[in-house]
């Protein structure tokens, strides 16, 4: 990924050598440099926006740049005031010429500064600064160190792939001394200008950006009111949709509440229905847990061979008891075992004799099985009708189902019928 992004990065400075190194770039910027107004094409500077300032041995000198035009505006003698008047008689004059401006800009007359023009290969455009430092024991007797110095390029020869630059320096030493002066004073030195300069409206400021930089255009007639007016409506901009969306959920709220409650309402409901439907298939399903007392005799009347008949039936709830006599009582708890309505036959008294003989007397215990738990093929073996049970031709010597007791009304009704329809012939 890291070499990828190098590489990305190389192509794209590659691409921009090219761009500066485009003759018919390079033609088409100067052509467009040349129709910029003169003020806008120095180097960021205007020298109306400054109130410049001369220092010489015995005064200082403050003037103005206005409409192309040098105007003398005040000067304060040096030697014949103490430092501090100097200090006081320099801020009155400052005051009345730029109404509390304390940005100045430091101008050198002719015989302070060094001015020449370099011819550069065309290359060399994009650092130039460096270039000039590098080569300045060539071009001025000092090193770079001991000189402020700016420069301005003035044309480019593209068939000859040259450069020329205007070159303005000054030695520190002055110039830091006057700088330090006027700082002392409560001013801020933005630029160190040559004063040749001026009138061409080629402004060339000798003073390192890190050290006293141009006040930009923006600041210029700095209005602090309407700065606040901006700040104002930029929260405003901010705020008022907030608002806005703020008041539109106040309007949904009544709409929000009549929906909770008729939500609520319909939950209600929805539970008071569920309830009464409970409680009217109660019944039902307890009815519906156990077999009608029909099935349950027919049921009992197939399972029972011919030798054994039942004397008493009783039904408990889920628990069927008979009494009778059988001539084989083993099978019988086999039997009840392998039926689909009835299911743990136990017997709950012991074996006796019985009136006849070879027979024994029982009395068994059946639970029935509820209607949801019967195996399909028990249902499917049920009748759709109740059928009569075939009467015996020769009652036995007692009667086959002497009594039917149950817990239910119903189930007793429903148990007197088949009584006599239950007897087995012995």
């Amino acid at each position: 990924m890291t070499t990828s992004i190098e590489n990305y990065q190389q192509t794209l400075e590659r691409l921009k050598n090219q761009l500066l190194a485009s003759r018919f770039l390079r033609w088409w910027f100067g052509e467009l440099s040349s129709l910029v107004p003169a003020k806008m094409r120095a180097t960021g500077l205007d020298a109306e926006s400054f109130t410049l300032v001369r220092v010489d041995r015995t005064a200082i000198l403050l003037r103005r740049f206005q409409n192309g035009q040098m105007q003398e505006a005040d000067s304060v003698a040096l030697h014949t005031l103490d430092p501090a008047g100097q200090r006081q008689a320099f801020l009155v004059a400052l005051d009345k010429m730029g109404a509390g401006q304390r940005d100045v800009a430091l101008t050198l007359p002719p015989d302070r500064v060094l001015r020449k023009t370099l011819t550069l290969p065309l290359a060399t455009e994009e650092n130039l600064r460096q270039v000039l430092e590098f080569q300045m024991e060539e071009h001025t007797p000092f090193s770079a160190t001991q000189l402020y110095f700016g420069f301005r390029v003035t044309g480019r020869d593209f068939e000859r792939g040259q450069l020329a630059v205007e070159f303005v320096a000054t030695p520190r030493e002055d110039v830091d001394a006057s700088i330090k002066t006027l700082n002392d004073w409560g001013t801020t030195v933005r630029a160190v200008i040559a004063e040749e300069t001026l009138f061409p409206g080629q402004l060339v400021n000798m003073l390192p950006v890190e050290q006293g930089k141009t006040p930009s255009m923006m600041l210029q007639g700095f209005n602090p009111w309407l700065v606040g007016l901006v700040v104002v409506l930029a929260l405003a901009a901010m705020t008022v949709p907030l608002l806005i969306k703020r008041e539109a959920v106040v309007q949904l709220l009544p709409w929000l509440e009549k929906g909770k409650t008729a939500a609520e309402t319909a939950d209600t409901l929805r539970r008071d229905l569920e309830a009464k439907v409970d409680e009217h298939n109660y019944l039902l399903e307890k009815r519906q847990m156990l077999p009608p007392v029909i099935i349950a005799l027919e049921e009992l009347t197939r399972i029972l061979p011919d030798d054994t008949w039942v004397q008493q039936l009783d039904i408990k709830g889920k628990e069927l008891q008979i009494q009778g006599e059988t001539a084989s009582s083993v099978r019988l708890i086999g039997l009840f075992e392998q039926s689909g309505t009835f299911h743990d036959a136990s017997f709950r008294s012991p074996l006796t004799k019985g009136q006849t003989s070879g027979s024994e007397r029982y009395q068994l215990a059946l639970q029935m099985r509820p209607m949801a738990t019967r195996p399909a093929s028990a249902l499917a073996a049920l009748p759709p009708t109740a059928q009569p049970f075939p009467v015996a031709m020769q009652a036995p010597a007692s009667p086959a189902v002497t009594s039917v007791s149950s817990s239910a009304p119903s189930t007793a009704a429903q148990s007197k019928a088949p009584a006599p329809v239950a007897e087995r012939k012995p």
